[in-house]
């Protein structure tokens, strides 16, 4: 008897444990918070590329943070000769960015070269596909380490990984966000929905609310449009996935605040979305802080908080630390350096690569 109760514990401990609502089974996550870690992006995505490829227990992973677009402490040398430490020391200049590209994007076709060049940006090329993104200190970094055989009714495609993100996760994130801001005096609601050019729209049960007055006038609804995460009709975040035969990756970069200066160094892609049309990237993206900033804590704490609570409902939730990471890091990979130096895909672009000769 007691070996069939200690049996039953470790296959929980497996797979998840039962709500006790529903009586459904919820996987387990690991859950990162990188605030405070004194990460760069690029060494964020240098250790989500090791975790989700080589973390010896195959967990599934939620990954949130903030970091600086230029500084690392973890990594010591990078492969440009272009950038150096006085270029990229820490700065709250607001003009301090990073572009990212994803693994088969070509910086000749998707950045203003000759500008980014002039204004010596740092530009990487992370592991996982998707389009380019400009991202500074005031991104809101997201990340989903699924396994298939944690999460079987996800398909690992890059839409169905979208669809199951926005229904388990971003749109109850989203929800809560609005019912923050409708405390202060909603006066309509209408359904959020995910909308698709090819397969019509799909309630997802959220809500979009306006104001009389107030520091909030309209908050749109949030969608998940073709492949982009928008509120009303335009863009709020970039993401993109990559895919393994041990799992798959969903990060996104959420649009807080930015200056609208550095989405110069973007040009307009030759493959977009119908719905953006022409638009230009003033155009077409919305900060997150148009619609959140007022909200108490200034919006950046309720935004995690909700995507925690939205977490918490989905999975069974373990708290991870960076340590943990860096532990079968240090171990399996020989160190974070030897990692980025050897099979790691994430880069740092040199110029002499990327501009013509």
């Amino acid at each position: 008897m007691i070996g069939a109760a200690r049996n039953l514990r470790r296959c929980l401990a497996r797979t998840g444990s039962r709500t006790a609502t529903t009586d459904a089974i919820r996987p387990k996550i690991s859950y990162l918070d990188l605030r405070g870690s004194g990460l760069s992006i690029l060494e964020r995505l240098v250790l989500e590329e090791a975790i989700l490829r080589h973390d010896p227990q195959k967990r599934c992973w939620a990954i949130v943070g903030t970091h600086d677009p230029t500084y690392n402490t973890r990594l010591r040398r990078i492969s440009s000769a272009d950038f150096n430490s006085e270029q990229h020391r820490p700065s709250e200049a607001k003009g301090t960015c990073a572009i990212v590209l994803g693994i088969g994007g070509k910086p000749s076709e998707l950045v203003n070269m000759p500008l980014a060049k002039k204004d010596a940006v740092l530009m990487i090329k992370r592991f996982s596909g998707g389009g380019t993104v400009v991202v500074d200190h005031s991104s809101l970094f997201t990340s989903f380490i699924g396994r298939n055989d944690a999460l079987p009714h996800v398909m690992p495609y890059p839409r169905e990984i979208m669809s199951w993100s926005a229904e388990a996760l971003f749109v109850p994130t989203f929800r809560k966000l609005s019912d923050m801001v409708a405390d202060g005096g909603a006066t309509k609601v209408t359904p959020t929905l995910i909308a698709d050019s090819k397969s019509g729209l799909t309630n997802l049960g959220g809500r979009s609310i306006e104001h009389d007055g107030g520091p909030f006038d309209a908050v749109p609804e949030f969608t998940l449009r073709d492949n982009d995460y928008v509120l009303g009709e335009r863009k709020v975040a970039g993401n993109a996935q990559a895919i393994t035969n041990v799992g798959w990756i969903h990060h996104t970069s959420f649009l807080w605040d930015y200056d609208e200066n550095n989405m110069k160094y973007l040009t307009l892609p030759p493959k977009r979305p119908e719905y953006r049309g022409d638009r230009s990237h003033d155009d077409f993206l919305v900060k997150l802080s148009d619609y959140y900033s007022e909200l108490p804590g200034g919006g950046k704490h309720e935004f995690f908080a909700a995507l925690k609570e939205a977490t918490d409902e989905t999975f069974e939730v373990e708290n991870a630390v960076l340590d943990d990471v860096l532990e079968f890091v240090d171990i399996d990979l020989e160190g974070i350096q030897t990692w980025y130096g050897g099979k790691c895909r994430t880069r740092v672009l040199d110029w002499k690569d990327v501009l013509p000769q």
